[in-house]
């Protein structure tokens, strides 16, 4: 019975650490964007946050050693390029990759990353995690 009670609230805990952003924006403390990179401002009402997950790497032609990958962000219905952050994930026993996940080409309904590495390895489980925060009206 301990450990049932134990793995309850652990359960718990846990599942209101995972919740309380997403409640705090439902309860109206909407997400604020201070700058964007294009000098504009927008409505506040109108900033939205959009994230996603890819794993479809190519080889680059323009960058030798290089994997490139678009990501289509055309749900997210931005106006102007939003501010992109992105990550690599890899499979446990993957090497490790040097350097670190490069952003460019940012349009309203996309955008391009590379990566350095071998286009076998990325077939093994790369995914790339990406988050965008941008307006969805002017």
């Amino acid at each position: 019975k301990q450990w049932y009670q134990r793995r309850v609230r652990g359960t718990s805990t846990m599942l209101l650490i995972l919740l309380l952003p997403l409640l705090t924006l439902a309860n109206g403390a909407g997400l604020s964007i201070l700058r964007m990179s294009d000098g504009k401002t927008y409505p506040e009402p109108c900033a939205t946050l959009c994230s996603g997950v890819g794993s479809y790497w190519m080889r680059s032609n323009n960058y030798p050693g290089k994997l490139y990958m678009k990501v289509d962000t055309r749900d997210c219905n931005y106006v102007s390029p939003p501010i992109i952050t992105a990550t690599l994930s890899l499979p446990l026993y993957s090497a490790l990759v040097p350097g670190g996940v490069v952003i460019r080409q940012r349009y309203e309904r996309s955008f391009y990353v590379y990566v350095e590495g071998d286009l076998s390895e990325a077939d093994k489980g790369w995914e790339l995690m990406w988050s965008a925060a941008g307006f969805n009206c002017q």
